[in-house]
């Protein structure tokens, strides 16, 4: 199958949106998802290359004696601005395409999709034929990760702030999943976007 008969789909949404849960549901019917952070964690974790210019960037603090990534002084750095946060992206963005890039040469599926909480801020959206917005309201948002991560609302508001705004999200998206209600809402909504999905 040529690359031109790919039909490229983009999965995001602001955290506690329920992205995760919604491509979990895509691979349950069978279609194959892509995830973002998932790549960007294995490189993270195996590509000197990268870390190296990470370090020459935010400092050799970010590093273990080792070489290997200081989770905790990176967070710590990183996170600690928006600035920042652009800086590692404009670093770690080149590497995370390259590898999707070669992860996808090797599928044969028509139907691709593609998971990423920053897919318009990093630019990825350009290369997807059409993006889906997993859409939840902002107090649905805060309950769940508190929830699911035991953070304050204070900590969940300020990672809020990090991403881009969901009105703009909302303005630039192909497609929009709402997610407000339970799990099986959620499942019957994917499986309704899935006939969309065949006539593309």
């Amino acid at each position: 199958m040529s690359r031109s008969n790919r039909l490229k789909i983009g999965i995001t949404g602001g955290i506690g949106s329920g992205k995760s849960l919604a491509c979990r549901y895509l691979e349950e019917m069978g279609y194959k998802v892509i995830y973002a952070d998932r790549i960007a964690k294995d490189l993270y974790a195996s590509n000197k290359t990268l870390l190296k210019k990470l370090a020459r960037t935010f400092g050799s603090e970010i590093l273990n004696a080792d070489g290997s990534l200081n989770r905790s002084n990176a967070r710590k750095i990183i996170f600690s601005n928006k600035r920042n946060i652009k800086r590692v992206n404009s670093i770690v963005h080149p590497f995370v395409f390259a590898e999707t890039d070669r992860i996808v040469s090797k599928i044969k599926s028509r139907v691709l999709f593609f998971e990423a909480a920053i897919m318009f801020e990093s630019g990825s959206y350009k290369g997807m034929d059409h993006v889906v917005l997993i859409y939840a309201n902002k107090e649905t948002r805060i309950k769940r990760i508190i929830s699911r991560d035991g953070v304050r609302r204070a900590d969940v508001l300020r990672l809020m702030k990090m991403q881009l705004d969901e009105r703009q999200k909302l303005k630039r998206a192909d497609f929009v999943i709402k997610n407000n209600s339970k799990p099986n809402d959620l499942k019957k909504s994917i499986k309704a976007f899935s006939k969309i999905i065949d006539k593309l």
